[in-house]
């Protein structure tokens, strides 16, 4: 029988960056490519017509539906498929018209992988009608986020639309895309038009409520889903999507509660839903409800050994992260193993983890740290994540060197081969710091000289990296000579960092201390800051001393990276004599009271956990250790009232109190509220928990 044609139909505006991987995807097999322009002033039409596309002119009306029923009324072929300019299809366009031979459907959802960032597991799915049957008088409504759901149902019914596995990559939600095209400001605009015409439309007001959350404003995205949750039908095929991110902003805004009170009715609804399930998990763990947690993720990871048969499909259900249900809970499973001292057990679901995402970070550096504990050496722990990662892709060479530099095992790092590692601009910070860290100095030095060229080359990509080598290359150097300043060549920096490294170079050879301000402040202040993290971390203290000595105003930053570093007693001399003046500034106030509390002051720790909160009220990990001050303060006066009256105290309400105050104190300690530190950190003044 012959092939039903098959268009594709896209509305443009000045997609020229990202029009042509669109079309490139077509493979030149579309029988029509329909293209509606509202306003380019790029080569967005030029690149069009290149691929043979009838372009169609129109004012842009702020209607999305208006310019895509505009295409429409100039289909020609049997078959139509909805595209955007930053969507690729990964499903060629011949398997899609072998399918719909002698098909009975009027319309078919595809599979939409959102990509929100570079890494493999930054995906979201959904499933979405795109593809229908020209000539049925269908329909898009809605002036933003426009579909055909509701034309094809009045017409035909739900039973004429059926699910496929076709599969559409779609990038505009990339952040770097996101901030150039101004999207959401842009869709806040039109749906807050939207409601102003439709006030009760829940679809509207859940898309409204993920543009607020997306612009960072989670309170009113959390009223608004709260609200809206109650007024949209049951059957609506959003309703789900609502649930989970309700959930998400909940975990944002540390409000536990509301996500145990929501998800106990919804998880009777959605009881396959495997984000319900692991955001559950996290609230569990939240509250230190450790038992709860894994169950929740166990919940989660249930279909995890069917995924990784290939005949397991995407569903297309369900909104989803992707591995939500299978490297993410069965790595939280390992942490939480981890979390109860059950060593050997965490490192098989971290095993499991990785067998479905072999790269994913979290899974390899907590199967580092896991065989860490149990004592097995590093350079075995640096073969096992070899085998598991694969040297082949740069991205499992750059998972295998972050993750030993998670547990601080620089020796394996600088030992890694340089055949199977070749220095690579992602990886090249971590691989310096481990040749300076373990006396490589040779080494480190020929790196960064090779290197430096190179950053005169920025990106917005590298950008990171980039400042990170310069930070680097300027410790290096001032660890060989404070006495010079411009012949370290940073006058090839870009700006601002070049006239904060200048500046800091100036300040150390002429050992002059900075006044607080203005000299101390802006770009000059962040690279301070930056200068005395990494000078702590390459194991650099005279340095970054002499650093916080010539700016006064960083020494709580010095105090904070010796703190994480282990430095316990260097860094609680330096937060005592800051807290005396009152200068413990950001975290100091924390870590201060965290080492209170350690040696048994609870009293004092609880003081200085309230002053953490006073400048940081949502800080959870001050909280929950405030609250472990008191519960320890009433511990020691209930014991200590049923020690002084044995003979009236040995049972009763009191040693029920004592016992309860015990429980929530089991409880609490369950949370990652404390400071952790690597088995190869070398505590000094404490001991690592």
């Amino acid at each position: 029988m012959k092939k039903p044609t098959l268009g594709v139909h896209l509305i443009i505006r000045n997609e020229a960056a990202l029009l042509p991987q669109c079309l490139d995807s077509l493979s030149g097999a579309a029988d029509e490519i329909v293209i509606v322009d509202t306003g380019s002033t790029d080569d967005s039409l030029s690149i069009a017509e290149g691929y043979g596309a009838k372009v169609y002119r129109m004012n842009w009306n702020h209607n999305f539906s208006e310019a895509r029923n505009t295409g429409l009324s100039h289909a020609q072929t049997d078959w139509i498929l909805v595209l955007d300019a930053d969507e690729i299809l990964k499903t060629p366009l011949g398997e899609i018209t072998d399918m719909l031979q002698n098909t009975p459907a009027l319309a078919y959802t595809v599979n939409i992988e959102n990509w929100l960032g570079s890494s493999p597991e930054e995906r979201l799915t959904h499933s979405i009608i795109r593809l229908f049957r020209n000539g049925k008088g269908f329909s898009f409504d809605g002036i933003i986020h426009e579909g055909l759901d509701a034309s094809i149902i009045d017409k035909h019914g739900a039973s004429v639309i059926h699910s496929s596995n076709i599969e559409i990559t779609h990038l505009g939600y990339l952040p770097g895309l996101m901030a150039q095209r101004n999207k959401v400001s842009r869709n806040e605009q039109l749906l807050r038009l939207a409601l102003g015409k439709e006030p009760d439309n829940p679809f509207y007001s859940y898309n409204l409520a993920v543009t607020c959350c997306q612009n960072g404003q989670l309170e009113e995205a959390a009223e608004l889903l709260s609200h809206t949750i109650h007024q949209a039908p049951l059957q609506v095929s959003y309703r789900p999507s609502m649930i989970r991110d309700l959930g998400k902003i909940y975990l944002a805004m540390n409000n536990t509660k509301g996500i145990d009170a929501l998800l106990a009715r919804e998880l009777q609804r959605y009881r396959d839903y495997p984000d319900l399930h692991f955001i559950q998990g996290q609230s569990w763990e939240s509250q230190g409800l450790i038992e709860r947690a894994c169950q929740s993720y166990e919940r989660a990871a249930a279909g995890s050994e069917a995924a990784l048969s290939q005949e397991a499909a995407l569903s297309g259900k369900y909104v989803s992260e992707k591995g939500m249900n299978s490297f993410r809970p069965l790595t939280r499973l390992g942490e939480n193993s981890l979390q109860l001292g059950h060593t050997e057990d965490a490192a098989r679901w971290f095993h499991r983890a990785l067998q479905h995402h072999s790269m994913y970070g979290p899974a390899l550096q907590g199967i580092a740290s896991a065989f860490q504990r149990l004592n097995v050496p590093d350079p075995e722990i640096s073969t096992l994540l070899i085998q598991l990662a694969g040297t082949e892709q740069p991205a499992g060479r750059s998972a295998v060197i972050h993750a030993l530099e998670s547990v601080h095992a620089y020796e394996a790092i600088a030992g890694l081969p340089r055949a199977g590692f070749p220095l690579e601009w992602e990886t090249l910070p971590a691989i310096i710091s481990a040749w300076m860290i373990t006396g490589q100095l040779q080494e480190a030095g020929s790196a960064l000289r090779e290197a430096l060229p190179l950053l005169k080359q920025e990106t917005d990509r590298d950008r990171d990296v980039t400042r990170q080598l310069w930070i680097i290359h300027a410790i290096c150097r001032w660890q060989e000579d404070r006495q010079q300043t411009e012949s370290y060549g940073f006058l090839d920096a870009p700006e601002p960092l070049r006239s904060g490294l200048l500046h800091i170079g100036e300040k150390l050879a002429r050992q002059v201390s900075a006044p607080a301000a203005p000299d101390n402040a802006g770009e000059h202040s962040l690279v301070v800051t930056e200068l005395i993290r990494q000078a702590v971390k390459l194991r650099s203290f005279g340095l970054a001393a002499e650093l916080a000595g010539l700016f006064p105003e960083h020494r709580a930053e010095l105090a904070g990276a010796l703190y994480e570093a282990g430095q316990l007693e260097a860094a609680g001399e330096l937060l005592i004599t800051l807290a005396a003046g009152g200068q413990t500034g950001g975290k100091g106030s924390f870590y201060l009271a965290e080492m209170l509390f350690d040696q048994g002051h609870y009293g004092e720790a609880a003081e200085w956990f309230r002053h953490m909160l006073d400048t940081a009220p949502a800080d959870n990990p001050s909280r929950i250790g405030l609250s472990l001050s008191y519960l320890h303060l009433a511990k020691q006066e209930l014991e200590g009232a049923a020690a002084s009256f044995p003979e009236i105290y040995t049972q009763g309400p009191l040693q029920e109190d004592i016992a309860a105050i015990h429980q929530a104190i089991a409880v609490l300690n369950r949370t990652a509220w404390h400071t952790q530190w690597s088995a190869n950190q070398n505590i000094q003044g404490g001991a690592a928990r």
